[in-house]
């Protein structure tokens, strides 16, 4: 038998500004839920959604670029420290971030860019991800092999 956890989208969460955007580092905010803040600026500056999937949470960020807006998703844990994110986003590609939904299976799918369902997924251990191969086409991981997080394109 497989259990799911529940998953929840916040009202509460918030973003402030940590650092400016230049012409090499994008804007970084620090995120606020339930009344804690994260310690570490995160990559975004425009909350698009906040899941609580268990004790962690998803936050959907964007830069607010308009020619070239990148979609952020960060796994933080009860403390809202970072386990791992994943950036939708391509050269000259915008996305427009719609259609959240939680769904029974566990996962969340959402729209973004090239005309497909996103699909994330919390893994319940870390689990090799290989760059270049692992991914679909315009997703990119921060540092390290092993990612907790899983993404999928659907036509």
């Amino acid at each position: 038998m497989v259990s799911y956890v529940n998953q929840l989208i916040r009202e509460d969460a918030s973003l402030t500004l940590a650092k400016e955007g230049t012409d090499h580092a994008l804007a970084t905010s620090f995120a606020t839920i339930a009344g804690r803040t994260s310690q570490e600026p995160l990559e975004g500056t425009v909350l698009e959604a906040c899941v609580q999937h268990g004790n962690q949470y998803l936050l959907f960020l964007t830069d607010n670029i308009p020619s070239e807006d990148s979609l952020h998703i960060h796994l933080l844990d009860e403390n809202l420290n970072r386990i791992d994110t994943a950036t939708l986003g391509a050269p000259y590609t915008t996305g427009h971030f719609r259609n959240l939904k939680c769904e029974d299976s566990g996962g969340i799918t959402f729209e973004f860019f090239g005309h497909c369902v996103w699909e994330i997924v919390v893994l319940p251990n870390k689990r090799l991800r290989l760059p270049l191969i692992s991914s679909p086409r315009g997703v990119s991981w921060k540092k390290g092999w092993f990612h907790a997080l899983e993404l999928r394109a659907r036509k």
